[in-house]
């Protein structure tokens, strides 16, 4: 019992309830006391090496804790660093992802999931004070190109950048950097990279997906995050737009669009637009959700209409 002082307790609030054979040791419990803790219940294996309090939780951040403690080096990484940088679009798996040197044998927990690998560069890491290791922003995204499909993956890196947690700059030098031919998923970012828009950044999961599906059929010039300056209104941001036709969309996703009062104010928003020459489409989640496929037909039959009125002698592309 004596073993357990105020150190530990205080160490361990720090670090999620977890605490390691070498902190123990720093703190002054021997090997002979560690055992009879353990013997006595009053701490339980988490890894070979790690503890933890009993009753408590054993929650995602207590395991990434006892898995940075390996002395392989893991690094928390994928899914799960993307659980705690924020990410949207993330897994819940159970599982915490790390990466490791190769060769390394850092445990057998089924909860664990080790990728190998020797690109592992230290300017990647980020180091929490509660002791996680985790990939920096533009570093998870690359790994997550192993987990997430192309709509997910885009979504995420559209969040990163309007976030400002990460550069795409960024993001594509790390890819570049491991885009070997035994990496494909290093390759695909750079892919996507190429063709995200050159201005402006989606900024919710469903403006991504129809900014990049209307980019696909064929819109190159649609423009993210457009402002326009409207007489008695002052400045109104549209989700997209294409300058050339004067056509903006909008991609309602919030609660609030659906509200009467909502809804009113969108009408009186989209005429103030069209009191200056600008066409608003909307398009609401409940529709992309149902039929996406639909949902970006009728916004293509819009864009081609608006194209034939505004430039009755061009093709609409």
């Amino acid at each position: 019992m004596s073993a357990l002082n105020k150190a530990i307790l205080e160490w361990t609030a720090r670090h999620h309830a977890v605490v390691t054979d070498a902190d123990l040791t720093r703190l002054g419990v021997s090997r002979s006391q560690r055992r009879q803790l353990v013997e006595d219940k009053l701490l339980e294996r988490v890894l070979d090496g790690a503890y933890r309090f009993p009753g408590l939780t054993h929650d995602e951040l207590g395991r990434c804790v006892a898995a940075c403690s390996r002395p392989s080096g893991l690094i928390v990484a994928g899914p799960t660093a993307g659980r705690l940088l924020g990410y949207r679009r993330m897994p819940r798996d159970g599982f915490v992802h790390v990466i490791g040197p190769p060769a390394s044998n850092p445990s057998v927990e089924k909860w664990l999931r080790v990728y190998r690998t020797s690109m592992i560069d230290p300017l990647h890491v980020v180091e929490r004070a509660d002791g996680i290791r985790l990939t920096c922003p533009a570093r998870t995204v690359l790994d997550l190109s192993r987990h997430l499909p192309d709509s997910d993956l885009r979504s995420v890196i559209d969040q990163v950048e309007s976030e400002r947690m990460a550069t795409c700059e960024a993001i594509w030098q790390v890819a570049a950097d491991l885009a070997t031919p035994g990496r494909p998923w290093a390759r695909r970012v750079l892919r996507m990279l190429d063709q995200r828009p050159q201005n402006g950044v989606p900024e919710s999961h469903w403006e991504s997906r129809v900014v990049a599906a209307l980019i696909e059929r064929g819109i190159r010039d649609l423009r993210p995050q457009k402002w326009l300056d409207v007489p008695g209104r002052g400045p109104i941001r549209l989700d997209a737009a294409v300058d050339r036709i004067r056509w903006g969309v909008e991609v309602d996703v919030y609660p609030t669009h659906f509200t009467e009062e909502g809804a009113s104010r969108d009408r009186e928003r989209d005429a103030a637009c069209d009191g200056i020459g600008w066409r608003v489409s909307r398009v609401a989640r409940p529709a992309l959700q149902r039929d996406f496929g639909l949902a970006i037909d009728r916004l293509m039959k819009v864009f081609e209409q608006r194209c034939r009125e505004q430039h009755p002698s061009n093709a609409p592309w």
